[in-house]
């Protein structure tokens, strides 16, 4: 009768995990204080991604702009800000090509990115780290390439 009993069980769980992403790539929550706005892992900044070109596959002319706010118990002041493209479901980025964050004076907090290369349509994620005094902190924000 056990026999049975276990085999159940386990078809169960291996049922219920097919399909799941695992915790550690899933995106962070969107936050309900601003639409379109994501927390960083420790939630003490709020990213938000707008776009001036693109998103589109197959060029470097993508730029995205990021503001960057203090959310609940910001410690630091973004310093440097690294953005990695990585298409999730194949497991690859966007191989040699890097963007190029550049920060604005007259507006603190806003990053314009430029240069980010999506290989090709589908949804990607944008790995956003965020770095000073000796901490940083990450946020995954999911974007759609659509196709042409």
């Amino acid at each position: 009768m056990r026999a049975p009993v276990f085999a159940v069980l386990a078809v169960a769980l291996l049922l219920g995990a097919c399909g799941r992403k695992p915790e550690r790539d899933m995106p962070v929550a969107q936050t309900s204080e601003t639409a379109g706005a994501w927390l960083t892992t420790n939630g003490s900044w709020e990213v938000r991604v707008d776009w001036e070109t693109g998103p589109r596959a197959g060029t470097v002319d993508n730029i995205a702009r990021l503001t960057i706010a203090p959310h609940g118990d910001a410690k630091f002041l973004p310093q440097l800000v690294r953005v990695t493209p990585w298409m999730t479901i194949h497991g690859h980025g966007s191989g040699n090509v890097r963007p190029v964050v550049d920060f604005s004076r007259e507006n603190p907090g806003t990053f314009r990115v430029s240069n980010i290369y999506f290989v090709m349509s589908g949804p990607w994620d944008l790995k956003i780290a965020i770095s000073g005094d000796g901490f940083t902190e990450n946020v995954v924000v999911p974007v759609e390439v659509p196709r042409e």
